[in-house]
């Protein structure tokens, strides 16, 4: 018999394939639920930085990625019930189709694994455009490649009228175990223009959108049913009760440190796990806009240059000499630096954007990027990285790729490399100039706390006998 879902409670929106609209519902859920009163934690399949931006718009929370290919399945487990744990109901958004992860053959990143391995029920939703009969095999195909997964419900996007719905309605409970929840009619007022990298940023959006999505699924969409196969069983434990332990495992930290880190239009592709962790760690973080702030924030032991759309804003980045100027101060002082992707472009001698214009940038890196004649490069990357040569212990990396530059010419030399492996081909990533570290990849900290802590200890003034990454004691 398959479970119902566990403490704390929550669901899964899943889709048959990507653009099903699993954004839409999902936003638009959370931000309804909240104007119920629930507090909705919500949560992303996969390596995404797009979609969690409007999950937090919707619900006013954070949003968590769970991806079971860059982080060990039980720290997936750990991370889910230390976030869902302190709210009223959790919302996972799903990745591509239900089964869709990092291997045909293996169930490895994809929405089902995280659905099981957490116990949750699934929402599946599908495309009811041009189908009907039909719409009930798609269905019972869904629910039956995998017996262990919970699809409770499905809903229809995209269907004509109340007569479309009906027949899909009428198909799907007369063939499949699963409830018709509802469908969702068209309405170009509640879409989202996509640019090269995906939809465009919660940043562009205003509140009107989440709240026409949270109507459009009130209207649409039988909430109650779903509230009430939801409801926690008598006598399940309470999802706020107390943890004594985080989700690293790791001690209380002795020092502390500043982390500057981007955050604007050009940079904002942060994992909220990987804040968490620098916070955790003793850090207290200061954001800056490499657009437009004149200088880094004061006594900074940290920079943390993430990824983002540094290619839109080459014009505005340059011309920002003083930003270019203290970053290069920064780093040729030996302090740490991590540059993600769009960071690392900014770090190169220049950005070609897809007009063909040279934007030239901090020139920290003898390479330079271009857009002219951009290409998508796109997989996960499980990287390894010796910190000198003769250390016994390598640290391994885990995240993905996602971008459409691509090196223009890179005089530097690679220092972390990924085998060939499940079909995924080999890689070389990573740069260093003195204690600043760039990389194509976007990194998922959470999993690699080592990663962390080795970054910090390369600032200058550490202490040799206990390792310590920190410059100022923590005061009780």
């Amino acid at each position: 018999m398959k479970n119902r879902c566990k403490s704390p409670r929550g669901l899964v929106i899943s889709g048959t394939h990507s653009s099903v609209g699993k954004s839409s519902i999902s936003a638009g859920l959370m931000r309804l639920l909240t104007r119920k009163g629930f507090l909705v934690k919500p949560f992303k399949v996969g390596p995404d930085y797009i979609d969690p931006g409007h999950h937090a718009r919707a619900c006013g929370q954070p949003s968590y990625n769970l991806d079971s290919w860059m982080c060990p399945r039980e720290y997936v487990k750990r991370l889910y019930a230390d976030i869902a744990g302190t709210g009223d109901i959790a919302v996972v958004e799903g990745v591509m189709g239900l089964f869709d992860g990092a291997y045909s053959k293996r169930p490895d990143g994809s929405t089902a694994e995280i659905a099981k391995l957490l116990g949750l029920p699934v929402i599946l939703a599908i495309d009811g455009s041009a189908m009907a009969r039909s719409s009930a095999a798609l269905v019972d195909g869904f629910s039956r490649f995998d017996d262990d997964l919970n699809i409770f419900g499905v809903i229809a996007n995209r269907v004509s009228g109340p007569g479309h719905a009906k027949i899909l309605k009428d198909a799907i409970e007369h063939y499949t175990p699963a409830k018709f929840l509802g469908h969702l009619p068209s309405d170009q007022r509640l879409e989202i223009p996509s640019r090269h990298l995906g939809l465009l940023t919660s940043r562009e959006q205003t509140d009107a959108l989440y709240e026409r999505w949270a109507d459009h699924i009130e209207r649409h969409i039988d909430v109650d049913a779903i509230l009430k196969f939801l409801a926690r069983p008598r006598g399940a434990p309470s999802p706020k009760e107390s943890r004594k332990e985080d989700r690293w495992r790791l001690k209380t930290p002795d020092f502390s440190f500043t982390a500057a880190i981007a955050r604007d239009a050009a940079f904002q592709f942060t994992y909220r796990d990987t804040l968490d962790l620098i916070e955790r760690l003793g850090g207290q973080i200061e954001w800056f806009s490499p657009i437009k702030d004149r200088r880094l924030p004061p006594n900074a032991d940290l920079l943390y240059l993430p990824g983002g759309y540094p290619e839109l804003h080459g014009r505005a980045l340059s011309a920002n000499k003083s930003m270019l100027a203290g970053i290069r101060e920064y780093v040729e002082s030996g302090k740490a630096a991590v540059a993600e992707c769009g960071g690392l472009m900014y770090l190169g001698k220049s950005i070609v954007d897809e007009a063909g214009r040279s934007h030239p940038m901090a020139g920290i890196f003898d390479f330079s990027t271009t857009l002219k004649n951009k290409r998508m490069t796109l997989g996960y990357r499980k990287l390894i990285f010796s910190p000198s040569s003769s250390a016994r212990k390598k640290i391994l990396l885990r995240g993905h790729e996602f971008h459409f530059s691509v090196f223009q010419d890179n005089l530097e030399t690679p220092i972390m490399t990924q085998n060939s492996e499940g079909g995924i081909p080999a890689v070389q990533d990573g740069y260093r100039h003195k204690n600043c570290f760039a990389l194509y990849s976007h990194i998922y900290w959470g999993s690699s706390p080592d990663w962390l802590q080795f970054v910090l200890r390369q600032t200058p003034g550490t202490s040799p006998e206990n390792r310590s990454p920190y410059r100022r004691q923590v005061k009780g």
